[in-house]
């Protein structure tokens, strides 16, 4: 693949990853890609037949993506513990968003499979960060022995969901999205340690 069929894929799928998200999988169109990423239609089926293989595509892009953002904050030698950790949940909170959720939610009614797919991704890529980062804590001595980083995540997604679906500000949003994850926090750190406050 050369420099330029690259620069086109990864202008198609940030264009997909918008449009999907502004009309959900089932009113998205081809022409619609097109317009968004100012690319030939010819083009476009060269390089994906249909809108299946473009939300493909663009989940697997997207999750790589931020996948690789969790890595580095997990492995960076500069920052401690609790700050790589508060720092990675923040980046999970910007990552997810309320049009992801109703993308999500679209998917797992109308499209089980293609939803499969994606959360088997998801699991295989984010989830691992999460998980990794979870057992260090429980290495560390900072989180409960008997921590499930399986039940922390399920757990920590559907408190996302739930939250992003209350009709509020942004900021109001973040906020308390903000103070369940201290609520939620208080559950998994080990008993008279106060280490992973958020900054």
């Amino acid at each position: 693949m050369d420099f330029t069929e690259k620069k086109n894929r990864l202008r198609v799928l940030l264009g997909a990853s918008r449009v999907f998200q502004r009309k959900g999988y089932a009113k998205t169109r081809m022409e619609d890609f097109v317009e968004e990423s100012k690319i030939g239609k010819k083009t476009l089926y060269e390089y994906y037949p249909n809108k299946e293989e473009i939300l493909k595509a663009t989940a697997d892009y997207r999750q790589t993506k931020a996948a690789f953002k969790l890595r580095r904050i997990r492995n960076n030698p500069v920052m401690d513990f609790s700050k790589r950790f508060v720092r990675m949940r923040k980046e999970l909170l910007d990552v997810c968003k309320p049009s992801h959720f109703a993308l999500w939610k679209e998917l797992q009614d109308q499209i089980p499979e293609i939803w499969r797919m994606v959360k088997s991704k998801r699991v295989q890529l984010i989830d691992t960060e999460i998980e990794s980062l979870l057992e260090e804590g429980k290495k560390l001595g900072e989180f409960r022995a008997d921590l499930r980083p399986d039940l922390f995540i399920m757990v920590l997604i559907a408190c996302s969901d739930a939250i992003y679906k209350w009709e509020e500000e942004p900021t109001e949003r973040r906020a308390n999205i903000s103070e369940l994850d201290n609520i939620f926090l208080y559950g998994i750190i080990r008993r008279g340690k106060e280490t992973l406050k958020s900054s």
